[in-house]
């Protein structure tokens, strides 16, 4: 499980070979959720970041779209992605 990307006590991490949609995992204290790339939206029910975090996790995929979902097919394929730089 590769760490794409780490700020403001956020990390943000991939799977190998993952199911669809594309999605990524964060984990922030204690909490543990997955974030659709094209959409930004939860998986399922997945609990919320607060309400801040998600603000900055959301912002920063924005930016990094492009690069979310070129990492998430180098995981598909069992490939090591490059790292994302963080949103501060």
């Amino acid at each position: 499980m590769p760490k794409i990307s780490e700020f403001g006590g956020i990390s943000i991490y991939l799977y190998y070979n993952d199911h669809d949609p594309p999605h990524f995992h964060v984990i922030y204290s204690e909490l543990r959720t997955r974030i659709e790339i094209m959409t930004g939206e939860y998986l399922r029910e997945d609990k919320p970041l607060p309400r801040t975090k998600e603000k900055d996790v959301i912002m920063w995929l924005d930016i990094h779209k492009g690069d979310m979902i070129k990492a998430w097919y180098e995981c598909r394929c069992k490939e090591a992605p490059r790292k994302i730089p963080p949103l501060y």
